[in-house]
């Protein structure tokens, strides 16, 4: 039998009956032959591609698990939501062990929580930023040889294993268009077949809505935003027959960006942090103010370009106050407030004016623990969300 009889067969065919859910979301992905890729199935941009030359070394229930485990990723939108900014070997694993946390695959052998010491309760953002640290990424490389083969064998087996997630990633891309069609399909869905529960619920809170950060930040920053506008010989005047000079507009932002150097905010918060704050020079914006602070304010720092080198003070208690005192009694005027922060402080006391203020939070953890609070004064959102 060939390939696309024993996909038609085992899948399509048998999936119709016995696995709606799956059928649905597989059906509103083309299936393309892609024989250059290192893998038997993988997904992405609307498609499953898959290779006859693997698929044919390997059985009718290894195929339909090959199947199973995509459709599942598909459902879970890791290849259409959320792409964090990691290598796609590493969204490649996340993506495994959120599978292996919430399904039991029973012949392939994909990566687990297990194998990293990490816990199996967590999400797919939060693993790939935990694989991202050095001691997981060697759990990673480690992982991937056999302790019975040569040296020569351990490294090319590692480098093969790295080839292939690679690959299974490489089409994953945000798409907004893909994530309608598939809640579409999972709102319409009334039989779940043979998944469990609770990976259906999982699946099901996939509908709720999430706010993108990128997307409130932008708004955030175009709400606040001006022109100036510059007088440039550079681009004369159409309008006059090129006798006067041209304008050209630069963007600029009264924003007061306050970033939490306390004692509970990680180094790899303040990573993030600071990573998102250098976003801004992407959208043109010249400069903006920021400040560290934890129970007090530090020194106002304007950023005029991204920067990686930052140095960190503070690192004590956490208190939201000296930073509104300071937009109250600022004579810059400040058209609005972005706090970086895990929340964990008491709420602030707002006094006069009332700012536009953006809560930006490292994780959904932190966001449950204080958005509650904290959205009274403002709009809340994570990094990783």
């Amino acid at each position: 039998m060939d390939t696309d009889s024993r996909i038609s067969k085992f899948i399509y065919d048998a999936w119709f009956l016995s696995e709606p859910a799956l059928h649905g979301v597989l059906c509103g992905h083309e299936l393309k032959e892609n024989r250059s890729m290192p893998i038997a199935v993988r997904c992405g941009r609307g498609r499953i591609e898959y290779n006859p030359k693997i698929i044919n070394t390997i059985s009718d229930n290894e195929l339909e698990e090959y199947f199973r485990a995509e459709v599942i990723r598909i459902m879970l939108k890791h290849p259409y939501q959320r792409q964090p900014d990691c290598p796609a070997l590493i969204r490649t694993i996340a993506s495994n062990i959120v599978l292996t946390n919430n399904y039991k695959f029973k012949r392939l052998q994909l990566d687990s929580a297990n194998n990293f010491q990490l816990p199996e309760t967590e999400y797919f953002e939060w693993y790939c930023a935990k694989l991202m640290t050095p001691s997981s990424q060697q759990d990673s490389s480690q992982s991937s040889s056999n302790d019975d083969q040569s040296l020569d064998g351990q490294e090319q087996n590692k480098s093969s294993n790295g080839m292939q997630k690679t690959a299974q990633s490489e089409l994953w891309e945000e798409n907004e268009f893909e994530c309608s069609r598939i809640n579409e399909i999972i709102e319409s869905t009334t039989s779940w077949g043979t998944l469990p529960g609770d990976l259906v619920e999982k699946i099901k809170a996939t509908l709720k809505a999430q706010i993108d950060y990128r997307k409130v930040l932008s708004g955030f920053r175009a709400s606040v935003i001006s022109s100036r506008r510059n007088l440039t010989r550079m681009r004369p005047n159409r309008r006059t027959d090129f006798q006067n000079l041209g304008s050209v507009y630069k963007m600029r932002t009264n924003l007061l960006v306050a970033v939490d150097v306390s004692g509970s905010i990680s180094t790899q918060m303040l990573k993030k942090f600071y990573s998102v704050i250098n976003r801004f020079f992407k959208y043109g914006i010249e400069s903006v103010d920021t400040v560290q602070f934890d129970t007090v304010l530090g020194e106002i720092i304007p950023l005029k370009k991204a920067k990686t080198d930052i140095e960190i003070k503070g690192r004590g208690g956490t208190d939201f106050q000296p930073v509104f005192n300071y937009f109250r009694e600022s004579k810059s005027h400040y058209d609005g407030i972005i706090i970086f922060t895990d929340g964990c402080a008491p709420e602030p006391e707002i006094i006069g004016r009332k700012p536009k203020v953006l809560w930006i939070f490292p994780d959904k953890k932190y966001e449950k623990l204080s958005a509650d609070s904290l959205s009274k004064f403002g709009r809340c959102c994570t990094i990783e969300c």
